[in-house]
């Protein structure tokens, strides 16, 4: 059944709802994280394997679903994926030790890798790189309304009915999102451009030969690693600081609100300041945020307004920066956007899922492990910037 006629707005929409499904996933869960480790009786690096696993399985998944939505078409790789998503949900739902809970995690997150990675090419097909990127806010912005709200939702959840309820909320949501798909979603390649494998594994390799795409793959690399590492660990700091599961989930907003205006920004802006300086801005603000949001804790302000002030802000910073890296990153190999928007996003999870891993060792009884090392990372982001090559390198699109 091929996807029904769709208004470029409602595909916006659609496209959305797909690429929320992995990270609703990973908000809505966090807050329950301490209560599911309690509920099994394992140690907080067993419990954190439930985020880190997933991770790589999500960067495996980002890997592969892009060359094969190259190859099959959008439309069918993502279906495939969604399924893969709802059994992994209710597997997890299902769970009664943490080991299951973590095979489930996984399945899913393979499934939803499929969404993020192939959403991302499938704009590619229909917007050239500037639009691409206003178009990618915009998206975003109507994404993260849902991913603002899920981790009050998680924590509320978990506090009423145990962590166990969230898996039954990602499921009813994800049967709704698989339908609607399976519905309206139509088909942004067009026929006769679906290269085979031996063409998809040569861009692949040029892309990782080339200079200006490592920059941008490193760079929302530590993007997502800072965010991981803090949404994985402050919730432990929460804990220790005496405070719930649910006051987690609504201090979480200022760094929804930060992200969504700094998508309004790109919307708004990226013409007139071109995508360079959009990404500069981006991550020396982050820089100067993490660093403040380190000040913070080594004064003794660990109060949850001083330990997510800085987030909202850094928040704001990465929404500017990382709908410009995405576009300049498939901008690289235009004929083979799903593998340049895989290789970005497997770089982006693997590197984020061995920080969580390595950082769950560190002490959750300060803020001042996790706020050093976002602030060390943000920082080193933006020396890396300012050493290494433009990331713009394709040339700049008219508004279509």
């Amino acid at each position: 059944m091929n996807g029904r006629a769709l208004s470029e707005r409602a595909l916006i929409v659609l496209l959305a709802a797909i690429t929320a499904s992995g990270p609703v996933s990973l908000a809505i869960y966090m807050p329950v994280v301490p209560l599911a480790r309690s509920a099994f009786g394992v140690s907080v690096a067993a419990a954190s394997t439930t985020v880190s696993a997933p991770l790589i399985a999500f960067a495996i998944g980002l890997f592969a679903y892009g060359p094969l939505s190259d190859h099959y078409g959008r439309r069918p790789v993502i279906l495939a994926g969604l399924g893969i998503y709802l059994a992994g949900v209710t597997v997890a739902l299902a769970a009664s030790s943490i080991g299951m809970l973590t095979a489930g995690r996984v399945i899913a997150a393979l499934g939803t890798s499929a969404g993020v990675t192939v959403a991302r090419a499938a704009m590619s097909d229909l917007y050239a790189r500037e639009r691409m990127a206003h178009k990618l806010a915009t998206l975003t912005m109507v994404m993260v309304t849902a991913n603002a709200l899920a981790p009050a939702v998680g924590g509320v959840l978990g506090e009423a009915f145990g962590w166990q309820s969230v898996f039954g909320v990602l499921l009813a949501s994800g049967v709704l999102i698989t339908l609607a798909s399976w519905r309206w979603l139509p088909e942004t390649r067009r026929v006769g451009e679906r290269p085979g494998a031996r063409r998809i594994l040569a861009a692949t390799t040029r892309l990782v030969k080339e200079r200006a795409f490592v920059a941008i793959a490193l760079q929302s690399a530590v993007i997502y690693t800072v965010f991981f590492v803090f949404v994985a660990l402050v919730p432990y700091v929460f804990k220790n600081l005496g405070r719930s599961a649910a006051e987690y989930g609504l201090w979480y907003l200022m760094i929804s609100v930060g992200y969504f205006l700094g998508n309004w920004c790109v919307s708004r802006y990226t013409y007139r300041f071109g995508v360079a300086r959009m990404i500069g801005w981006g991550i020396a603000l982050q820089a100067l945020a993490g660093v403040a949001g380190w000040l913070f804790a080594l004064a003794g302000l660990w109060h949850p307004f001083w330990i997510f002030l800085p987030w909202g802000v850094i928040g704001f910073a990465q929404g500017l920066a990382l709908p410009n890296l995405m576009a300049s990153a498939v901008a690289h190999a235009p004929g083979n956007a799903g593998a340049a928007s895989g290789l970005l996003g497997f770089s982006q999870q693997i590197v984020g899922a061995i920080a969580v891993q390595l950082m769950a060792v560190a002490s959750t009884t300060t803020p001042l492990p996790v706020t050093a090392f976002v602030g060390g990372c943000a920082v080193l982001s933006w020396l890396a910037m300012r050493a290494g090559p433009r990331m713009d390198v394709p040339p700049p699109a008219t508004p279509g």
